[in-house]
């Protein structure tokens, strides 16, 4: 699996988006941070060929492309 490669979603996989202006660098040590919030979600309702943009991006997801935008998706749930 590459960037520019087509994968299968199946149904019911939820894809995400994250604030593209939070970074890490961003957060106070003192306090207690698990990682990012998604502020958009969107569930599949039928299976998807999707564009892979990037294979390794946040822990566990990749970056696919779905209607017009950036999504994230766990790459457990990609099939090739």
């Amino acid at each position: 699996m590459k960037k520019g490669d087509l994968v299968y979603i199946p149904s019911e996989t939820m894809l995400l988006q994250y604030n593209k202006e939070v970074e890490n660098i961003d957060i106070d040590p003192n306090k207690t941070y698990i990682g990012p919030a998604p502020i958009k979600w969107n569930k599949l309702t039928k299976p998807a060929s999707l564009l892979l943009v990037e294979e390794s991006s946040r822990d566990g997801l990749a970056k696919v492309w779905f209607e017009g935008a950036e999504w994230f998706v766990s790459r457990k749930d990609i099939r090739e």
